[in-house]
């Protein structure tokens, strides 16, 4: 009798361990179980958001967001999966939410809006090779108290997302790593319930004027897109790199080659005094040579000329000219490729300012820094094949 209940204890023991070790596994996530497709993921994080307003009870009768168009975190660029994120953000509200309006930030509805939503687009790694991986994060501020009021992520799989930038972008001559691209990843980042910044209010004003500009600029109205991103100048806080980019990429499509190399004299000063010129000078892949599209030819001379004038008028001032790559080939061929097209940029200043030899060091980092980082070679990561410039104390 008490060996049959020592032997009944113990299978009992081994049956509860068993058991116990069965739903330990099964609820410890696989890798790529928090990963979704990416209309199921974008919906999924738009109801986490939406729900957490309505769970707090923030909207008494119907209310408005205002929707920042989402930004890749690597370049402060609108993509194309902004758009789309976009799109279904707005439908999955309108369908489910129906005291809740959300439009695309505009000036006109910024007005009554309640509340911001911002977002951002984070590229993780390829980690199978079938799938790619992003982190799409997403907050929601309110406008009177300016603090943050929801945030959450969605983590996606999918054979790509579209990173191409929408035309007032992608004709751009800078990419954006500057202190709005910063202040949206922390709004975004931030504990619920913790303040956004003291001029907050400033920001959003002229958020909501650069993506009216943009979107005219993105609908082909060049004239009326020249005049919003004039008047953007006259605001607190107007006058940055990406009023003045918007500036020099109409006027550039409007011919008035003159008004443009003037606009992008102003963003080389900013960016010059911010210590980084992200200039998208852009090389074929394994190749020194640009990219070979005529229009970008003859930008890249008027970027060219600029830069260098700016260093003769500004004797003080040495720069890096730092070349890049992608990850594609092997550690000592990126190095030794991202070196020549470094010094590629600098002979190509020399012809405008002789001194640039004497006030200027080349550097190659290869893949090191990559800003998509995926593979194959494409335009999805044409960024990665790049030279920019560091500001840097004199040496001499």
């Amino acid at each position: 009798m008490t060996y049959n209940l020592k032997m009944f204890k113990f299978r009992l023991t081994i049956f509860l361990l068993a058991i116990f070790i069965l739903f330990s596994c099964s609820s410890i996530p696989t890798k790529e179980s928090p990963y979704l497709e990416f209309d199921i993921g974008i919906r999924q994080l738009t109801n986490s958001l939406m729900a957490d307003i309505q769970k707090f009870k923030l909207f008494k009768d119907t209310s408005t967001i205002v929707l920042n168009p989402f930004l890749d975190i690597n370049n402060g660029q609108i993509i194309q999966a902004s758009l789309d994120i976009e799109k279904l953000i707005i439908a999955e509200t309108q369908e489910n939410f129906k005291h809740i309006n959300i439009f695309r930030i505009n000036p006109k509805k910024l007005t009554n809006a309640k509340y911001i939503l911002n977002g951002i687009i984070e590229y993780e790694a390829d980690k199978s090779n079938q799938k790619k991986y992003y982190k799409i994060s997403a907050s929601i501020v309110d406008l009177v108290t300016h603090s943050i009021v929801t945030n959450h992520t969605a983590y996606i799989q999918s054979s790509g997302l579209n990173y191409q930038p929408t035309p007032s972008y992608q004709d751009n001559p800078m990419y954006f790593k500057g202190k709005p691209l910063q202040d949206i990843i922390l709004d975004v980042k931030r504990p619920v319930g913790s303040k956004v910044g003291t001029n907050y209010h400033d920001f959003v004003v002229i958020k909501a004027l650069l993506i009216n500009a943009q979107t005219t600029y993105d609908n082909g109205d060049y004239k009326q897109a020249y005049n919003l991103f004039k008047k953007i100048l006259k605001k607190p806080g107007g006058k940055i790199i990406e009023t003045y980019g918007g500036l020099y990429a109409v006027a550039f499509k409007l011919g008035r080659l003159k008004t443009a190399e003037a606009n992008f004299s102003k963003m080389v000063n900013i960016g010059m005094q911010q210590g980084n010129l992200p200039v998208k000078f852009l090389f074929e892949t394994d190749l020194t040579n640009f990219l070979n599209i005529p229009e970008l030819k003859q930008q890249y001379n008027i970027w060219l000329r600029q830069i260098s004038k700016y260093l003769q008028t500004n004797s003080d001032k040495c720069i890096h000219i730092i070349g890049h790559t992608s990850i594609s080939g092997s550690y000592k061929y990126n190095k030794t490729l991202s070196k020549s097209r470094a010094n590629n940029i600098q002979q190509r200043m020399s012809k405008t300012f002789n001194g640039i030899i004497q006030r200027s060091k080349t550097i190659g980092k290869g893949s090191d820094e990559v800003v998509v980082g995926t593979r194959p070679d494409s335009n999805e990561n044409a960024i990665d094949r790049r030279v920019e410039f560091k500001i840097v104390d004199c040496w001499m």
